[in-house]
């Protein structure tokens, strides 16, 4: 990894460190019978997770482009398999929390294909209003893993593993309603304090959300991850 990129990541976890031990010191600390509760320290870590990326500047949102990640690829690919690595942690770690992350719902292939036709539904009007520009090679690389993984990590949380604990308790179209309405409210923050985007922000990750949502009820969780990746991945930009 060039050094470059060191400081970047370097910050980033400086700030964020001290907040994920706390969280993870309240997740150990709740019994595993909570698993309700279990899934919000989850959801909370990883909103404070992506929020603080913000600060860091990882990332801004606004503007034109409205969502723009740092230049360098090496950030990009990083932060991407650190995504990976906290889902493998999940699986093996929290087993009670991760029983309602249902993967694939019938034929992958056709639910992969869905969920990224759907990210494409989400992302491409956005993509054809900015332009189709393309980012160097390098970057798009790295960004991909991030835009993949980095959702792939959302979606388990708020589709797979929110989504499925709600199904539990009532019927499967108002499990993702809720799930849908909770990731918009989850980017209250980044909307309204962090940056000044307002209602946009909220209604977009609302939309979002809910495709997410009906994909992850109808092909699992992972075409989910993929319809949301595939947004994500269409709508960023470099940092110039």
């Amino acid at each position: 990894m060039p050094l470059e990129a060191l400081p970047i990541l370097q910050g980033y976890l400086w700030r964020l460190l001290p907040l994920l031990g706390l969280f993870a010191l309240w997740l150990w600390l709740t019994p595993r019978s909570q698993a309700g509760m279990r899934v919000l320290i989850l959801l909370l870590a990883f909103v404070c997770t992506r929020d603080m990326m913000t600060p860091s500047g990882i990332w801004t949102v606004g503007g034109e482009p409205p969502l723009r990640f740092h230049a360098n690829p090496w950030v990009m690919a990083a932060l991407g398999t650190g995504s990976l690595a906290l889902l493998g942690l999940l699986a093996r770690g929290l087993p009670t929390c991760w029983q309602w992350v249902v993967g694939f719902k019938g034929n992958r292939t056709a639910g992969i294909a869905l969920g990224i036709a759907a990210g494409c539904l989400i992302g491409l009007p956005i993509r054809l209003h900015l332009g189709l520009e393309l980012a160097p090679l390098p970057w798009l690389l790295g960004f991909a893993t991030l835009a993949l993984a980095g959702n792939a990590l959302e979606e388990v949380l708020f589709r797979g593993m929110l989504q499925g604990l709600l199904e539990q308790h009532t019927s499967a179209w108002r499990a993702a309603l809720g799930s849908a309405c909770a990731f918009a409210a989850c980017h209250g923050y980044l909307a309204l304090v962090l940056t000044d985007l307002g209602w946009p922000v909220m209604l977009f990750t609302f939309v979002e959300g809910l495709v997410c949502a009906a994909v992850r009820l109808k092909w699992g969780t992972w075409p989910a991850a993929a319809a949301h990746g595939s947004a994500i991945l269409l709508i960023g930009a470099p940092l110039a």
